[in-house]
C-alpha cells in the first residue's frame, strides 16, 4: 500500500500530462509576441520559409524517441532554474531591444531550463535533440544573413560563369551581373542559394538523426549538405545563364526561373539521400 504522501503511478501518470499543460500554456503567454513575429517572418521571408515545418519535426523526433524517454528516470535538477533565469533575461533584452533573434534564442534556452529543471538529466539529453533542432525555425541578425549571402552569390556566381563558358557560352561578369548576348542576369539575393542550404541543413539533421552507425556517419551526412545545397543552386545559375545565352534573357527570368529553382533543390534533396542511403550500415544488427 502507497504511502500517504507518494504520489500513486495513476496519480503521475494524470499529473504529467496536467503539468505539460500548464508549461505550455505559461509558454504560450510569455512568448506570444515572439511566435506571432516568427509566423510574420516565416510567411513573408522566403529564407525561413521552412520555420512552420520545424515544431513538427521536433515533435516527431520526440515521438520517435518515445520508449528511450519513458525508460530513463524522471528527477528534477535545480540547476536549471540557471538556464530557466538567463532565458527570462534574453527574453526581457530581446524585448526591449526589439532583437528577434535573441527572443527566438531565449524559447531554446527556456526549454532546456524547464526539461533539466523538471525532468532532470537524463531526460534532458534524450530530449536534447528534438529541443536543439528548433533552432531551426529561429532568425538570424539581419547583417549575419547578408554577409553569408553576398559570400554565397561569390562562390555561386563564380562556379556558374566557369561553368557556363565551358558548355560554350560568351559573357562577361561584372561583381554579381553576368552579361551574355541578349542583355544582363543579376544575382539578387534571393538567389545566392540560402534558402535552399538552411532548408539542406534541416533535412541532413533529420536523416542524421534516423542514421544508425557510429556518429562520423552523422556529422559527415550534415557536412555534405551543404556543399550539396551550394553546387544545386550553381547547377541552377549555370543553367539560368545558358537558357539566356540561347534563348533570351526573357525565357530565362520567365517559368524557368521558378522551375529551375524546384528542379535543382530536389536534384540536392536527391544527392542527400543517396548520401543518406550509402551511409547506412550494410548489415544490421541481427534482433536477440
Amino acid at each position: 500500500m502507497a504511502g500517504a504522501g507518494v504520489p500513486s503511478a495513476a496519480a503521475r501518470r494524470v499529473g504529467a500530462p496536467a503539468l505539460a499543460a500548464l508549461v505550455a500554456l505559461l509558454l504560450g503567454v510569455v512568448y506570444r509576441g515572439t511566435l506571432a513575429s516568427l509566423w510574420t517572418v516565416w510567411s513573408t521571408n522566403d529564407n525561413y520559409s521552412h520555420g512552420p515545418l520545424v515544431p513538427l519535426v521536433s515533435l516527431g523526433l520526440v515521438a520517435l524517441r518515445r520508449e528511450a524517454l519513458r525508460a530513463r528516470p524522471r528527477r528534477g535538477d535545480a540547476r536549471g532554474l540557471a538556464l530557466v533565469a538567463l532565458a527570462c533575461a534574453m527574453q526581457v533584452l530581446g524585448l526591449r531591444a526589439d532583437v528577434l533573434a535573441l527572443q527566438g534564442w531565449s524559447v531554446i534556452a527556456m526549454l532546456f531550463g524547464l526539461s533539466l529543471t523538471l525532468l532532470g538529466g537524463p531526460l534532458t539529453r534524450a530530449l536534447a535533440l528534438p529541443i536543439g533542432y528548433l533552432a531551426f525555425m529561429l532568425t538570424f541578425p539581419p547583417f549575419v544573413m547578408n554577409r553569408l549571402s553576398f559570400a554565397l552569390k561569390e562562390v555561386t556566381v563564380r562556379v556558374a560563369a566557369q561553368a557556363a563558358a565551358w558548355l560554350g557560352v560568351t559573357l562577361q561578369r561584372s561583381g554579381m551581373t553576368l552579361w551574355v548576348t541578349g542583355g544582363a542576369l543579376e544575382i539578387d539575393n534571393p538567389c545566392s542559394g540560402l534558402r535552399s542550404l538552411l532548408a539542406m541543413l534541416a533535412t541532413g539533421v533529420l536523416l542524421a538523426a534516423l542514421l544508425r552507425g557510429g556518429a562520423w556517419r552523422r556529422v559527415l551526412l550534415v557536412a555534405l549538405a551543404v556543399p550539396l545545397a551550394m553546387a544545386g543552386n550553381a547547377l541552377r545559375i549555370t543553367l539560368l545563364v545558358v537558357t539566356a545565352h540561347y534563348a533570351g534573357i526573357r525565357r530565362a527570368v520567365g517559368l524557368f526561373h521558378d522551375v529551375s529553382g524546384y528542379l535543382t533543390y530536389g536534384l540536392s534533396l536527391a544527392g542527400l539521400l543517396v548520401v543518406f542511403a550509402l551511409l547506412r550500415p550494410r548489415r544490421e544488427e541481427a534482433s536477440p
